[in-house]
């Protein structure tokens, strides 16, 4: 017999949201969830819904999975896209369920020119028991976190609830909110526009990402890259990894050293990629040995020596040939 589950059955363990705003606008988002079953019932799956129009769930390791299996539905509601993630296996009383879910949602995220802005609800998803749908409980130390990755070159210019931080990672902007400031049932509420002084910023960011990578692949070919590696460090010391850098200046509003800061990390970043560029490449000279000699001299061993005894021959017997003369 099938009991009917209550908020105290089924738990949420974690609830972290991973969101990306695509440049066209686009929306990534993947959902990491745990959830517990302490009642009666087996539970055969979740249910949420994204306020999105179009919905493509992306089925690999990194994205849609579980290690017990999963096959998500979608059917459109009033206010989105309902998924509905039903396990292969149902969770048994004192099992937990771990998985991912990723998929691309489309009108998620609204663009007008170079202005964003998305709304992210934080709300409970929905047990499935026996093909019906149940509350969730929050367990009292529940994981809920989220960050939402923006395009490169914007900036926020509004967010609510406040984050416990705004990172730049990666070339882009970050909100970031932990469990002390994000809650199920709020809502997340961010708007950005775009910044040339971030585009900037963010554009170094990444040429310095690759070169560095590159420095490295070249250092375990036993190639010298230490002048390179000194103009990239001091790159990356004035575009972001200093208390006075192009990025420091563009937290505290201060555009004028923050493009002054510009100008010197791409100098120095010119100039170590002008350097990595002929790392490698210096002709190696012959090798100089302490009698004078090189390793390309083939001559033999005392050649000259020789050549001189024979001249000193040579020069002995004419003399005594003209001395002989009447």
């Amino acid at each position: 017999m099938i009991f009917p589950a209550s908020a105290a059955d089924i738990s949420l363990n974690r609830w972290i949201l991973n969101v990306t705003v695509n440049e066209d606008g686009m929306v990534d988002e993947l959902i990491q969830v745990e959830v517990a079953n302490s009642g009666p019932s087996p539970l055969d799956g979740i249910s949420f819904v994204v306020p999105a129009s179009n919905i493509i769930v992306i089925y690999d390791f990194e994205h849609t999975f579980s290690s017990k299996g999963q096959v998500v539905e979608q059917q459109i509601v009033g206010n989105g896209i309902k998924l509905t993630v039903n396990f292969n296996t149902s969770i048994k009383t004192g099992e937990t369920w771990n998985g991912r879910i990723g998929f691309r949602a489309e009108n998620f995220a609204r663009k007008v020119d170079g202005n964003y802005s998305i709304e992210i609800p934080i709300d409970m998803p929905q047990a499935i028991i026996a093909g019906k749908t149940a509350d969730i409980g929050v367990s009292q130390d529940a994981d809920i976190r989220s960050q939402v990755f923006l395009p490169k070159g914007i900036e926020v210019t509004s967010v609510t609830p406040k984050p416990f931080r705004i990172l730049f990672q990666n070339s882009h902007m970050v909100p970031t909110w932990t469990p002390e400031n994000l809650h199920m049932k709020d809502t997340i509420i961010l708007k950005g526009s775009f910044s040339e002084i971030l585009k900037k910023i963010a554009d170094i960011d990444e040429r310095s990402k690759t070169l560095s990578k590159q420095i490295k692949e070249a250092k375990t070919k036993g190639i010298d890259v230490t002048e390179s590696e000194a103009y990239l460090k001091q790159a990356e010391d004035y575009n972001t990894n200093n208390a006075n850098s192009a990025l420091s200046s563009f937290w505290k509003k201060d555009d004028t050293s923050a493009l002054e800061f510009i100008g010197y990390a791409e100098n120095e970043l010119n100039l170590a990629e002008k350097s990595f560029a002929t790392s490698g490449k210096t002709e190696i000279k012959a090798t100089v040995k302490a009698t004078g000699e090189t390793e390309e001299n083939n001559e033999t061993p005392g050649f000259d020596a020789v050549s001189l005894i024979l001249m000193i021959i040579s020069s002995f017997m004419i003399l005594r040939i003209i001395r002989s003369k009447p």
